[in-house]
């Protein structure tokens, strides 16, 4: 039933996107002109009474980078609470992201909100972001939010204004949601823009007339007797006649009062009002039903590939290395790198505003992305290497003999125990593989910290690279070397490293004119294969077999689960844009089902295989220009798969690169699963999301819907006892098809020509070579394998790293120096149980001498654990998101006690004594 309203709550705006049709220097230009008039007019006419920017404070440095004189002016007008400033740092995707670079920005946004002297307004301001993840609401919660203001993922025909939003651990915010026509512009589309094509000459019959109007069409939605109207939209000056025109509308008597002022104002009075309201659950992300913006716009998750990928390994470079290597180090003596890492954080996540991390706008912003991502990587790579080389050159190697001392970091809270690639330095021409490589073997040997000797398998050489040192106080110099990589089983710890060290054998053949060699030792070679026949491979733990096509049947050891034909590729027509997959009328698909695949053995040893599967698939050029077909002139694009299987590794670990020569398509990975069931999981922010393989039916839906859904790296399918899931690095678009096979769809790419406001530009098509990276795990399904599938992955994700010196001298590159006395073996922090997933190991925001440690608990059910610190702790306090204290957190001695209901949050601040 409509309600009559009483009052309008005027909220002055813009919504800037920093960069989308215009590049972001175009877009600051037009910032300038804006809050330069925005200042004088609320200093000239306090009638003029608010304006909110746009829940981001990114905008602020944008501004007084060009205008640095009207800092007072600025903040005098911010502290005098008539511009409102936060929650934000910039307004991001909510799926595209790690969940902690959302809390990261969201902690940027407070901070700068203070440094002008106010708190952030408090409203999780989201008006225009594509969808929203499952865990928004606990984390809006974490900094004292209580309330979003909604627009897109709901389905939208005469939504009712306010809704109880749930999230997946049960928080619960309050939402305002946007009607789906004029979204966060209502008040300007009801009442300004008809006077555009008038130079905004308004007549104050017409005004009333509209706001009539506005009354009416939001009264079937308002659940109150108030309401807001949003004064802005995309970029748009603000109306100095403001005042005018609502003194106008309040004389005419309309029944309701037309009041200027805050969101905040108004959620503050709206929640005395209202009473039972619609709850939704979990992730929003419906097409729409109606509306003429009111699009969730499915296949930014696939556009402009490269940038999720960049995005995915800067903030896994940050999360898993950066920041807790930082902090450990810190706990042995090296200063932590706070300011180095605040701006790696802060390139970052100047590139997740939903239209720039999206993927869907102009050629020169996705330019401008590249060099941030470049920076944030740049800076944590230096952070990394000064601290893993800090612990590297301060062992206590006394009791040690040999050459090279090799130390391997574990940045997963799973402790290594199995295989994996360590790349080290020798001596050019040292090794016998260089000298005598008739021999088939090599001329060392690889021992642990016990010196027990350890079998290892050489994958690759690269002879004569050369490597620079810059030591401190002195001019860098060089060296030439062999760079061998080698696999070997290793068991490193949770949150630690292990030391190995290679150790020479002499090989000094006979001299001239001589018939004995007085020091010939045999090489050393570990020999063995996982070979079966020629086109088949075991490890221990699965065997894989490729197909002539270039497809793979895996099948399971543990289950006896056998999966056929994984791997196939898919490519069909994209007519569409950053936004949306969009299929021309005829949509000629082409698979490589039928293709005549290359496949070779790049190497095969008793710990490591690689098999290489080169597939030729020939795919039209382009879209006819008619946009109707494809074209019928074809290019072949050459597509490389190398498989890599680790003796007893529960994962096939896999990399694809795409010579990408044609327009206008979408490139496919299949896995037709085999399992009858009717639900998959994917990962996303913080939660591993249940959804349904048959879609609604949402023929009479103006937005198509796409099929596609997202996640960030884990797409997992089972039938209640056997299990598949593919991991991915840097991709986030996926569809289980409800066939026979139920198959996984993992989109590599999409190439489109089409650009906001534009021509179209040929960055979209991404013509060049291209890189994935994913992995298959077959598992069995039992009460844990949900937290082991997300470790793994996380481990897969992270990787290792290694650090490797001459046993003897060191180099310093820094003054960063402490006694060589830290152990060969040691782990800094270990959890437990394993559905405490570790989000962040980081120094406080705030408080020196203090760290977090964030853990959420991807398990539906309530979970009780410990962490184990390497050392006794002095204090321990719960905390928010923002970091401000909450409680006390038991301890003893070194031990911290947790527990976590379904899907929750928890951060945790610590001293050490």
């Amino acid at each position: 039933m409509p309600q009559k309203i009483e009052k309008v709550y005027v909220i002055s705006h813009t919504h800037w996107d920093r960069e989308w049709y215009q590049d972001f220097q175009g877009y600051r230009t037009r910032l300038v002109y804006l809050l330069d008039e925005l200042i004088e007019k609320m200093e000239q006419d306090p009638a003029y009474r608010h304006f909110m920017m746009d829940g981001q404070t990114i905008v602020l440095d944008d501004y007084l980078e060009i205008r640095p004189e009207n800092r007072e002016r600025f903040m005098k007008l911010i502290q005098g609470g008539r511009i409102s400033i936060g929650p934000w740092y910039v307004m991001p995707d909510e799926f595209l992201v790690s969940g902690e670079s959302l809390i990261r920005n969201l902690q940027i946004g407070h901070r700068q909100s203070r440094s002008f002297g106010v708190e952030p307004m408090k409203s999780g301001y989201i008006t225009d972001i594509f969808g929203h993840n499952s865990q928004f609401p606990q984390i809006l919660q974490g900094f004292g939010i209580d309330s979003a203001v909604l627009f897109r993922g709901f389905y939208g025909d005469a939504d009712a204004s306010e809704i109880w939003w749930e999230g997946a651990d049960g928080s619960r915010i309050l939402g305002l949601k946007l009607d789906e026509d004029r979204s966060y512009g209502d008040f300007y589309f009801f009442i300004r823009w008809p006077f555009a094509d008038r130079d905004f000459n308004y007549e104050p019959e017409e005004l009333i007339t509209r706001a009539n109007d506005m009354l009416d069409y939001k009264s079937k939605r308002a659940t109150t007797s108030i309401i807001a109207g949003f004064d802005g939209v995309d970029h748009i000056e603000i109306e100095p006649r403001l005042p005018w025109i609502l003194q106008t509308l309040n004389e005419a008597e309309l029944g309701a009062k037309f009041e200027h002022c805050s969101l905040e104002a108004y959620v503050k009075d709206l929640r005395e009002k209202i009473g039972d309201l619609q709850i939704l659950k979990g992730e929003q992300r419906s097409p729409g039903y109606n509306g003429v913006n009111n699009w969730v716009l499915a296949n930014v998750l696939s556009s402009r590939i490269h940038l999720k990928i960049n995005n995915q390994a800067c903030e896994t470079l940050l999360e898993k290395w950066a920041e807790p290597w930082g902090v450990f180090t810190s706990l042995q003596g090296r200063a932590y790198p706070k300011n180095f890492l605040a701006k790696a954080w802060a390139y970052l996540i100047q590139n997740h505003p939903h239209d720039s991390i999206c993927g869907c706008s102009i050629d020169q912003v996705h330019r401008d992305m590249m060099y941030r991502f470049d920076q944030s990587r740049l800076i944590a790579e230096g952070m990394v290497k000064e601290q893993l080389l800090y612990i590297s050159n301060h062992h206590e190697l006394a009791d040690l003999d040999g050459d090279q001392v090799i130390t391997v970091f574990n940045g997963s809270q799973t402790a290594i125990d199995g295989v994996i690639e360590v790349e080290f330095a020798m001596p050019a021409m040292s090794d016998a593989v260089t000298t005598m490589f008739h021999l088939g073997g090599t001329s060392f040997r690889l021992y642990d910290h016990e010196k027990n000797e350890i079998p290892y398998q050489l994958l690759e050489l690269l002879k004569n690279s050369t490597r620079m040192w810059r030591p401190y106080r002195d001019i860098p110099y060089s060296d030439t070397v062999d760079r061998c990589r080698i696999a070997f089983h290793a068991r490193i710890p949770s949150f630690g490293y292990a030391v190995y060290v290679t150790k020479k054998t002499p090989l000094i053949g006979p001299g001239p004119g001589e018939y004995h060699a007085p020091n010939l030792t045999a090489p050393v070679r570990f020999l063995g294969s996982m070979g079966v026949n020629s086109h088949a491979w075991e490890n221990g733990r699965m065997r894989v077999e490729v197909r002539s096509n270039g497809t793979m049947d895996v099948t399971d050891f543990e289950t006896g689960r056998r999966y056929e034909s994984l791997l196939l590729l898919e490519d069909e027509a994209d007519i569409g844009e950053g936004w949306n997959h969009v299929s021309p009328v005829t949509n000629e698909v082409f698979t490589s089902y039928g293709s005549s695949a290359q496949i070779s053995v790049v190497y095969d040893g008793p710990l490591q295989t690689r098999i290489r599967i080169r597939n030729s698939l020939s795919i039209p050029h382009a879209i006819h220009p008619q946009e109707t077909r494809r074209s019928e002139d074809f290019v072949a694009i050459e597509v490389t798969t190398f498989l890599e299987l680790r003796k007893n590794d529960p994962i096939l670990r896999c990399r694809t690169v795409v010579n990408n020569h044609a327009r206008d398509h979408r490139l496919r990975l299949l896995f037709p699963s085999g399992l009858q069931t009717e639900h998959f999981h994917t990962s996303t922010p913080f939660d591993f999301v249940k959804r349904g393989i048959e879609q609604p039916d949402y023929a009479g839906y103006m937005e198509k819907a796409r099929g596609t859904v997202p996640h960030n790296g884990i797409i997992s399918i089972d039938d209640g006892s056997c299990g598949l899931a593919v991991y991915s690095k840097g991709l986030y678009e996926a569809e289980v098809r409800m066939d026979g096979s139920r198959t996984v769809a993992l989109t590599l790419f999409r190439s489109t020509g089409k650009e906001v406001l534009s021509d179209g530009g040929d960055g979209g098509q991404l013509l060049t070579e291209l890189e994935f990276h994913y992995a298959i795990s077959p598992f069995a399904v039992n009460e844990s394998h949900t937290s082991r599938l997300w470790n793994e992955h996380q481990q897969f994700v992270a990787g290792i790293r290694s650090v490797d010196r001459k046993l003897g001298k060191v180099v310093y590159e820094s003054l960063q120096r402490r006694e060589a006395d830290l152990s060969l073996l040691y782990s800094f922090l270990q959890v437990s149980p394993a559905e405490l997933i570790v989000s962040a190991v980081k120094a406080s925001e705030d408080r020196n001498d203090t760290y977090v440690i964030r853990l959420f608990n991807i398990a539906d059910k309530y979970v009780e654990g410990s962490i184990t610190f390497d050392r006794k702790l002095g204090s321990a306090y719960f905390v928010n998101l923002d970091e401000a204290l909450q409680s006390q957190a038991p301890f003893t001695e070194n031990v911290l006690s947790v527990a976590a209901v379904g899907k929750q949050i928890i951060s945790i601040q610590i001293s050490f004594i």
